[in-house]
């Protein structure tokens, strides 16, 4: 662990990354942080800088935590990082999505209630696939398990706070043929939306080779057709992945879910005021 010192604890699209880095041992590396791929900076006065930011703002929206490490990673247990932003998030009637593989985010459920009592408070969960042994691989073995991901939906849903569901990362050879029984299994539970990530995997040129050394080592024979099939670029599009999505994207459309990357990334920043009515779109969320 390594200590963050920050004067910007928000980016400009609202990102609060109070842990930053692989915070599970997962085939995804969103940076290199140096030698270890496993060192996790900490933003200690994450909550000092986020208070005296959210003061003096005019107007409110929504803060998206998770997007460079898990808010409720094993540090979190000891320093409490999350909850006291969320405390903050609350007092001041902000919004928050956060995207999590942990179940510690249920301590904090009395905050989160308190949120979408007033705004929008959303939980992002990842399904990669169904099966628990390819998804420690994919994830590694410190995220929570798909019983334990179905139990937290039903659990969170039961005090009216939302749910959107990814599946990445969508590895050929892999996972891409498991999607389509994710999608039957979630379309069944009270979900928002289930973002497919256009059906593909970018991976950005500086986490490239990281990728593809956890690709063959942690699955040797998917690799091997993969690499009779596919270079190693940074982009990975399943075979038939036109036609998977259109089938899949009607699957949810028929739900009345939310399936389109591009209009979920705008939904999730759109503020509503619950205490006064909720504040018109123009997005066309089906």
């Amino acid at each position: 662990m390594y200590t963050i010192e920050s004067r910007n604890i928000l980016t400009p699209q609202n990102g609060l990354n109070i842990y930053r880095g692989r915070t599970e041992n997962s085939i995804m590396l969103t940076e290199i942080p140096g030698a270890d791929s496993m060192d996790i900076g900490v933003k200690v006065d994450a909550t000092e800088l986020l208070a005296g930011v959210l003061r003096t703002r005019r107007n409110k929206s929504i803060i998206l935590m998770g997007n460079m490490g898990d808010p409720y990673n094993e540090l979190e247990k000891e320093y409490g990082l999350t909850r006291n932003a969320l405390k903050v998030i609350e007092m001041n009637d902000y919004g928050v999505v956060i995207s999590t593989k942990r179940d510690l985010i249920e301590r904090d459920m009395d905050i989160l209630k308190g949120i979408t009592s007033k705004t929008k408070c959303v939980v992002e969960l990842s399904f990669p696939t169904l099966d628990e042994n390819k998804l420690r691989l994919i994830e590694g073995e410190e995220v929570i398990s798909i019983k334990d991901r179905l139990r937290l939906i039903s659990l969170l849903r039961k005090q009216d706070i939302d749910i959107l569901i990814t599946t990445g990362p969508i590895i050929p050879y892999v996972n891409d043929s498991d999607i389509r029984e994710v999608v039957q299994c979630l379309v069944q539970y009270d979900i928002l939306g289930i973002d497919l990530m256009d059906y593909r995997l970018a991976i950005k040129k500086s986490v490239r080779e990281f990728f593809y050394n956890e690709f063959r080592e942690r699955f040797p024979k998917e690799y091997k057709v993969f690499s009779d099939n596919y270079e190693e670029t940074g982009e990975l599009i399943p075979p038939n992945a036109k036609e998977e999505l259109e089938a899949l994207q009607n699957i949810c459309k028929d739900k009345g879910l939310m399936v389109s990357s591009q209009k979920i990334k705008a939904w999730k920043r759109q503020y509503e005021n619950k205490t006064v009515g909720s504040q018109l779109s123009i997005f066309d969320i089906a």
